[in-house]
């Protein structure tokens, strides 16, 4: 699976952020296209993705939540975030992270239940929301 470190993604593409994005979105497909297999799920849907996106969070945070609710997935992350302990530690821009890393990154793993499912940030830790929620729709 491939993942890139926050860090190196940033010193990379921090002045170029349409290859950021194209980059993440990248990645978030070879990540989900890695849990789709690893999970065993053959057919694409909001459910396989709900479940790709549980293992993924398990992985990162260790706090899998995301759910169906209509024709949407919505998913929340009120505890530790990896992304905000990299923005600190590494003196990163963290809304840029989410930006340019993370939403793409999710798009890319989107995409591949339907390319026209796109992520929204509805609220964010690092605009001082208390939890980041996302919302996956098309």
């Amino acid at each position: 699976m491939s993942f890139i470190d926050p860090k190196v993604f940033y010193d990379q593409y921090k002045d170029d952020i349409k290859a950021a994005k194209e980059r993440a979105y990248q990645l978030g497909r070879e990540m989900g296209e890695s849990l789709f297999q690893r999970l065993g799920f053959k057919e694409r849907s909001l459910e396989a993705l709900s479940s790709v996106m549980n293992e993924f969070q398990k992985m990162v945070q260790g706090e899998p939540n995301a759910r169906v609710e209509g024709e949407a997935i919505v998913m929340q992350c009120k505890g530790f975030c990896p992304i905000m302990r990299a923005a600190i530690t590494l003196s990163i821009p963290w809304q840029w992270l989410d930006e340019y890393y993370v939403l793409p990154m999710f798009d890319g793993m989107a995409s591949l239940v339907d390319p026209n499912l796109k992520v929204k940030l509805l609220s964010a830790k690092s605009r001082g929301d208390a939890l980041c929620l996302y919302r996956f729709e098309a």
